[in-house]
């Protein structure tokens, strides 16, 4: 049986791709490529997102309960909206704030 280490593992490229309504739970999105993706009511419960690029990804809908290493800054770079579901560690007005005033984001 082959194995692939951590820095062998290719990158997920979704980048543009159509993924509504798609349940993406629990998927490894460590620096993954999602700009430009619709992902409008997909389900990302308990998906690794550390390094994911998500410039212009929608997000509308989607359910990020449980997300693991999703930052506000990834964030601040996608589409959500009040239907988004996101983790319990960020909090929805830092999130606005981010997007309102992107250089404070790292505060």
């Amino acid at each position: 049986m082959t194995s692939l280490s951590p820095r062998d593992r290719p990158i997920l490229n979704l980048r543009g791709a159509f993924i509504r309504r798609t349940d993406l739970s629990n998927a490894d999105l460590r620096g993954a490529e999602l700009s430009g993706a619709d992902a409008s009511n997909a389900r990302f419960t308990r998906s690794n997102f550390e390094g994911a690029r998500l410039v212009g990804t929608i997000l509308r809908g989607a359910d990020l309960t449980g997300a693991k290493n999703l930052t506000v800054e990834q964030l601040a770079s996608a589409v959500t909206d009040a239907r988004t579901v996101l983790p319990d560690y960020i909090d929805r007005s830092r999130l606005r704030d981010a997007i309102e005033s992107p250089a404070d984001i790292a505060s």
